[in-house]
């Protein structure tokens, strides 16, 4: 009876004892000196900063907008931009004297080398520029010259015969001896060989006064304005008649393939212009790039379609394969709250704000997340109630105002 007693004093001792305390973790993360949002700064303006600064305001409201489709496309070259420079007549090429630096580099059509270039793979060039000078094999222009110099000669003897003639004829009417008609006759063929005297020494004149009279050879000159993308030949090569000479493609006008998804390619409205900007700058410069025609093209892979833009390219800003970002408009549109995309302001760590007058020359600086911006309106899928007046001119001011750099 003692053991039992013993056992269970002291299993009651043991319960009454004191658990260790557990050990404290430390905190993962702290975070200082924490605002929330309805305690940032409210900035009060006096009437006349308030009119200095002409800050202007609009309310939120809800409307309907497009929706549009966020896309990445291709430059591509479009077909029918290439053009074959070909020799026309047999001979040899040399470098143009007159040739001097107007070749361009591919990324820079304004600015213009110091020094005589020779055309090569990528050298821009300007519609009109000589390229190369052809010196025949055989002077043409020195035969032709023999030739026209026979034809004014056989001329003149024809003339003279004419004149002959019609004298013959003319004393036989007065004696009687023949016939007026024979004295019409040989004035008539007098007066033609006059007229062809008088082509054959215009014919003559003609190779005086050209450039293939005094130095003998061609001028092969650009066709287009655009990039060599293939050279076949090199000054002091000879060719022959027809010989491919380079080939020069123009940049003028590029095309954007723009792969879509076929579920989305009802919903694309195909004549509107597609909105094109670079990739790393969805807010910057955007170009408006128009649908076109093209050859059907797919991927079954990826299960898209291709849709095709032509774009203008000035000054060879964009090259064939570099990829653009691509904004479409869709038919389709949906209820969303809207501000200009002015009013919205972006801090260094990217986050969007936007400023709220809350009193008469009171503003707040409120959070806002952005859907999507569509025609200068940004939708907001976290926004001020509906009614709340946003600043849109000035909001840069009050954002330079709250943190020392303002007016």
């Amino acid at each position: 009876m003692a053991v039992p007693l013993l056992c269970l004093i002291a299993s009651l001792a043991a319960c009454s004892a004191k658990k260790p305390e557990a050990t404290k973790l430390p905190a993962p993360a702290t975070v200082e000196n924490a605002k929330k949002e309805s305690e940032l700064a409210t900035i009060k303006l006096t009437p006349q900063a308030e009119k200095r600064l002409r800050i202007e305001t609009v309310s939120v409201a809800t409307r309907a907008v497009a929706e549009p489709l966020e896309l990445s496309g291709e430059i591509v070259m479009p077909p029918g931009q290439t053009f074959a420079v070909t020799a026309p007549l047999a001979g040899t090429l040399q470098l143009p004297e007159s040739n001097l630096a107007q070749g361009l580099a591919a990324t820079d059509a304004t600015a213009l080398p110091a020094n005589p270039i020779t055309p090569a793979i990528g050298v821009y060039v300007r519609k009109g520029q000589p390229l190369f000078h052809l010196t025949p094999f055989l002077a043409p222009e020195r035969d032709l010259r023999a030739q026209l110099e026979r034809d004014a000669a056989t001329s003149t003897e024809r003339v003279a015969a004419a004149r002959q003639r019609v004298q013959r004829t003319s004393a036989l009417a007065e004696e009687k001896a023949g016939s007026q008609r024979a004295v019409e006759d040989a004035q008539a063929e007098l007066a033609l060989a006059e007229a062809e005297l008088k082509t054959a020494r215009q014919r003559l004149q003609r190779p005086g006064n050209a450039t293939l009279a005094s130095d003998f050879d061609v001028t092969v000159t650009a066709p287009i304005s655009g990039v060599i993308q293939k050279l076949n030949a090199n000054a002091g090569q000879p060719v022959t008649s027809g010989a491919p000479l380079l080939e020069i493609v123009s940049l003028a006008t590029l095309w954007v393939r723009v792969p879509v998804y076929v579920g989305d390619l009802p919903r694309v409205a195909r004549q509107q212009a597609a909105r094109i900007h670079n990739l790393n700058q969805p807010d910057g410069a955007v170009r408006l790039a128009r649908p076109v025609n093209a050859p059907p093209s797919a991927d079954a892979t990826a299960a898209t379609a291709d849709l095709y833009f032509a774009l203008a390219n000035h000054n060879n800003a964009l090259r064939p394969g570099e990829r653009v970002g691509v904004t479409l408009a869709t038919r389709t549109s949906s209820e969303g709250i809207v501000i200009p995309w002015a009013s919205v302001l972006h801090d260094i760590q990217g986050a969007t704000w936007v400023y709220e007058q809350t009193a008469p020359q009171t503003y707040v600086r409120r959070a806002v997340e952005v859907r999507y911006v569509t025609d200068g309106l940004a939708v907001l899928a976290r926004a001020p109630a509906n009614g709340a007046k946003i600043v849109t001119t000035g909001a840069f001011e009050l954002f330079g105002t709250e943190f020392g750099v303002g007016k």
